[in-house]
């Protein structure tokens, strides 16, 4: 039982490492994964690495082709475009949940990201990774508001599709700056209990999002966008 519990507990740690380099593009889509390298890169055995790798698969960032091996997942313009829309929906329904019993307590945790994200929006070197990072726990917030645990838990898997798709994306700068005004709109409304506008801002930053994949999509990773697939 004790071995059992060590390798789970390698397992979990060993898939927040992995996780974090497929995301942040140390891995890129298409890559063949070795288990053994894999291992011997993280001083351990095959069995913790195969958990890892498991989980991943389950989340979509990994995909295990039968007689090919085991790869970074390709990504298709189509899959990332669908995956923004079943995040949409999910906030869209979790903000009309969450407006009707939201704290002032939890209200002023969105301003103090928001706050941090501000103050990252004027050091340079832009720092994209730790701004994604407090934009993220915005919007996984506003889900966990909602209070139904099985709807964060199809958030949580929705999120890494749409954080690997950003892999090789330039002027990440500008792009946070001109979406950052709709996390205040998403505030102000929150605030004012006004459901509308916070549909509104989500739904604009949404948009937002489906432009700039589109435009910074890069063609040497993913391949060409093929909205027909």
């Amino acid at each position: 039982m004790a071995a059992m519990i060590e390798t789970s507990a390698l397992a979990t740690q060993i898939y927040k490492v992995l996780r974090n380099e497929i995301i942040s593009g140390i891995f890129a889509p298409g890559d063949k994964l070795d288990i053994n390298e894999l291992a011997n890169k993280y001083g351990v055995s095959r069995s913790p690495v195969k958990e890892a790798v498991n989980q991943l698969v389950h989340e979509g960032l990994i995909e295990i082709l039968p007689r090919k091996g085991t790869y970074i997942t390709q990504l298709r313009f189509k899959d990332c475009i669908e995956a923004l829309d079943a995040r949409f929906m999910v906030e869209t329904w979790s903000a009309s949940q969450a407006i009707k019993h939201v704290s002032d307590k939890e209200i002023d945790i969105w301003k103090q990201i928001m706050e941090k994200m501000d103050a990252l929006l004027i050091v340079q070197p832009f720092s994209y990774e730790s701004y994604s990072k407090l934009d993220m726990e915005f919007h996984q917030l506003l889900v966990q508001w909602a209070r139904n645990k099985k709807v964060q838990h199809i958030y949580n898997s929705i999120n890494p599709l749409i954080s690997l798709a950003r892999v090789g994306y330039n002027e990440v700068f500008e792009n946070s700056l001109k979406r950052h005004k709709d996390h205040l709109n998403m505030f102000e409304a929150l605030k004012n209990q006004d459901l509308s506008s916070l549909v509104d801002a989500l739904q604009q930053h949404n948009h937002s999002l489906k432009e700039d994949l589109k435009l910074h999509w890069n063609e040497q990773l993913y391949g060409p966008i093929d909205e027909s697939i």
